[in-house]
């Protein structure tokens, strides 16, 4: 028996090896993405010592930027340490998905969601707040599932813990988490009578807010409301609109599985359940393939346990059954190796980008760039600072008064570059008749043009 156990710990430990080289491999590529430019700006600017908003503009809250910064401090400004930041989270979110499936269940199947996670995230841009976000959910998540049994009040802390973590991180997944979780206990308690639940409230709530309450030390309530919840309330949704058909598909999944499992009493189940429907809600102002993908893990860790039950089916329903979630497994996976084995392989890298070239031999001064409408990583990649406040302006999106702001900043600073990629943002249904564009065509030259990347300089008057 010991020397069983010690061989499926060895095969363990190398199927988990074999995994993290796979992340490894398949995300080691460093290319120009505007996702990604979004965080490394931000960083790029705390490096310069400007104060995130004040500074300069973001909607996002300052978890991701500050990650990114503190990494540099310790091992240096380069590209690959934010990658392998990243890397490192993705594969120790695909952890903490493997221990929410083996908490519920314990077969050979739940190696099978953090392999469906994996390699379902080679095409998503990592370093970014989305990903470094799902990392404390998912393990929030976790801890609290662990302290529906037992009611152990240690594990209800740790999870309340990184559940403020992940509003630092991302507001709107945060604050759903913690209104999920909470909820649930109320549910609980209302069922069951047991101040049990409660009592649970209580610690899970105030182990979160310390953490979202150094926010408010750092900067004004005031301003943190501007930027974070009234300018993505009020201008995300109408320039992100894309096809619903995805949250559509996996709200249906999700409710076969709770007819499925509609018998099952486990709590930790239910909350699975309760914590997808919010989190595909949450999705709903972008539901595209990237948004969908990172929130759809309460379904992935159910799986094994939907595996186990197919045992005791008619072995012919069971056959359909197991070809028809290997197809959708594969249709999950199949666009991420698509785009990474073709758009963009691993290993590939920005060194031989013409245009950063371009900018770095014709636009001398570290204040000589606009980058637009959405390549804010050019700032980093070129050591260039922003001259104005806005990682990125796209029409619907920023409003015709920050647009005239930095239109006045272009005025006043006359960067010696404006780089432009239409093509980024047609999918915003951007529109180039803003004050913004209208002085860079008036002011400024076409000097370079390679594919969809066109660099314009300042007239010398």
């Amino acid at each position: 028996m010991k020397l069983l156990k010690r061989k499926m710990f060895k095969t363990a430990n190398f199927w988990w090896l074999a995994l993290f080289i796979i992340t490894v491999f398949f995300h080691c590529n460093h290319t120009l993405n505007s996702d990604e430019g979004v965080v490394l700006e931000g960083a790029w600017n705390l490096i310069n010592n400007r104060e995130l908003y004040f500074d300069f503009f973001e909607f996002i809250p300052p978890g991701s930027f500050y990650a990114v910064f503190f990494i540099w401090k310790i091992f240096g400004v380069y590209y690959l340490v934010a990658k392998f930041l990243a890397i490192i989270t993705i594969f120790l979110t695909s952890v903490g998905i493997y221990k929410i499936s083996r908490h519920i269940v314990d077969n050979d199947w739940v190696y099978l969601p953090p392999f469906i996670f994996i390699f379902s995230s080679f095409s998503w841009p990592i370093v970014n707040h989305n990903v470094f976000n799902l990392f404390f959910v998912v393990w929030a998540v976790y801890f609290f599932i662990k302290s529906l049994f037992g009611y152990p009040v240690k594990h209800i802390v740790i999870s309340g813990f990184f559940s403020g973590l992940a509003v630092i991180f991302l507001q709107q997944r945060g604050v759903v988490l913690l209104l999920a979780a909470l909820l649930y206990l109320f549910i609980l308690f209302i069922k069951e009578k047991k101040y049990i639940w409660l009592k649970l409230c209580f610690y899970y709530l105030f182990s979160a807010l310390p953490l979202v309450a150094l926010l408010f030390i750092k900067w004004p309530a005031r301003l943190l409301y501007k930027s974070l919840i009234e300018f993505p309330l009020f201008n995300y949704t109408e320039v992100n609109k894309v096809s619903v058909y995805l949250f559509l598909l996996y709200l249906v999944i999700l409710f076969l599985a709770i007819w499925w499992f509609r018998k099952n009493k486990s709590k930790e189940i239910w909350f699975l359940f309760l914590l997808q429907l919010v989190l595909l809600v949450s999705a709903l102002p972008r539901p595209d393939y990237y948004h969908i993908y990172l929130i759809i893990f309460p379904l992935y860790a159910i799986f094994p346990l939907m595996f186990g039950r197919m045992h005791g089916l008619n072995h012919y329903f069971r056959r359909v059954l197991y070809f028809g979630v290997s197809i959708a497994i594969f249709l999950i996976i199949l666009p991420s190796l698509v785009f990474v084995l073709i758009t963009c392989p691993p290993f590939s890298s920005i060194k031989d980008n013409e245009v950063l070239s371009y900018v770095k031999d014709n636009c001398p001064g570290k204040e000589d760039l606009y980058a637009g409408p959405f390549i804010p990583g050019l700032y980093f990649e070129a050591r260039k600072l922003n001259v104005i406040p806005y990682s990125f302006l796209i029409t619907n999106h920023q409003t015709p008064e920050q647009f005239l702001e930095a239109k006045n900043l272009l005025t006043e600073h006359k960067p010696a570059c404006a780089v432009y990629n239409f093509k980024i943002v047609e999918k915003f249904g951007y529109s180039q008749d803003n004050a913004v564009d209208n002085y860079i065509i008036n002011n400024y030259q076409l000097a370079f043009k390679k594919g969809d990347n066109l660099v314009y300089k300042v007239n010398i008057k």
